[in-house]
């Protein structure tokens, strides 16, 4: 939908809560790294919280989802060429933006992360003109192709992922009972896990509530999830330390623990390495670290002691991972493995 003409003129307005700079060096993001390893900075933020991120099917758009509160002169999503080495505010006016998954048809999906959180849906976001902006209370978007999906349900939305075959998204509640859901994408309809299987929900507008009332499976904050190769759903249940797996090929959907390693405190964002086989992990903890999970063995791959690790993602060799809340500017840096050993 159209925003009124009224408030058409906040385009206008100057997005002062992100800055781009060329790269810095790493003595100054405070990160340490194991041997090896190196770091560089691509984007340089003030204020915009950046959290999860997404690398464009062709590899040159790098979304940024940004955990601020609902305004409309902060950023809520961005997006950094990475071809070009600029960054720019694509959409403004959520509140804490936060899940962010690239869906089968190509849209890009925008969770908020509160009680009544959306997914938001941005058709064709490589064609999404710069500085957009969202009236949460008119539920009104500036760009026909930004759009609510409330029958995906109200709830703080974060953890979310596709099914393999691109019938179903997953979704997760991220509270301390919060439950899981299938959406139908066809259908437009919302499943909870229960211990009897999926069931439907009927008010998704008053999804946690109506989740509680049908006997919703609770789990402990389930941060992130990710599709493996084989079909099967990573979920990260910070509460608890660990990461469990969703199976959901058969009949019956069935929920194991994948991994609970010693030194594994508070699993927060996931990334599956499929050309190492390798799975990553963001540890929200006190420092915050990232891991390295080969299927044998947990590695430290890089902590920090005042800033959070946030939104994993693999491109090639490298990796990008944001320093949210650090002490200074916020950063999202590239981080690039040691050389093969000849």
């Amino acid at each position: 939908m159209t925003l009124p003409g009224n408030i058409m003129h906040m385009r206008a307005m100057p997005i002062l809560m992100m800055l781009a700079m060329v790269a810095c060096t790493l003595n100054a993001s405070g990160l340490k790294l194991a041997p090896g390893w190196k770091a560089r900075s691509i984007i340089v933020w003030r204020e915009a919280h950046p959290d999860m991120m997404v690398l464009s099917a062709d590899r040159r758009w790098l979304y940024v989802s940004c955990e601020t509160e609902a305004h409309p002169r902060t950023p809520s999503l961005a997006v950094y060429d990475m071809s070009g080495g600029h960054n720019h505010v694509l959409l403004t006016g959520l509140h804490r933006a936060d899940g962010l998954k690239l869906a089968p048809d190509g849209s890009l999906w925008l969770g908020e992360e509160f009680e009544k959180g959306l997914i938001w849906r941005i058709a064709q976001p490589d064609r999404l003109p710069y500085e957009q902006f969202v009236d949460r209370r008119a539920m009104e978007s500036s760009h026909p192709s930004i759009a609510p999906l409330p029958a995906a349900g109200a709830f703080a939305h974060e953890g979310m992922a596709f099914s393999s075959d691109g019938r179903f998204a997953y979704l997760a509640d991220e509270f301390e009972q919060g439950a899981v859901y299938r959406f139908a994408l066809a259908k437009k309809q919302l499943d909870v896990l229960t211990d009897k299987g999926w069931v439907r929900i009927e008010f998704p507008d008053n999804a946690r509530l109506n989740a509680r009332h049908l006997g919703a499976r609770a789990f402990n904050r389930i941060e992130d999830m990710e599709t493996l190769p084989d079909g099967r759903v990573l979920m990260s249940e910070t509460g608890t330390g660990r990461i469990l797996v969703l199976d959901d090929r058969g009949p019956s959907p069935v929920v194991e623990t994948y991994l609970e390693q010693a030194g594994l405190a508070h699993p927060d964002n996931l990334a599956w390495d499929e050309q190492r086989r390798w799975l990553w992990i963001t540890d929200d903890s006190h420092p915050s670290l990232l891991w390295l999970w080969d299927g044998r063995h947990l590695s430290e791959i890089a902590r920090h002691d005042q800033a959070e690790i946030t939104g994993v993602i693999v491109d090639g060799d490298n990796l990008y991972i944001n320093l949210q809340n650090r002490n200074g500017p916020e950063l999202t840096l590239q981080l690039t493995p040691p050389p093969p050993i000849p």
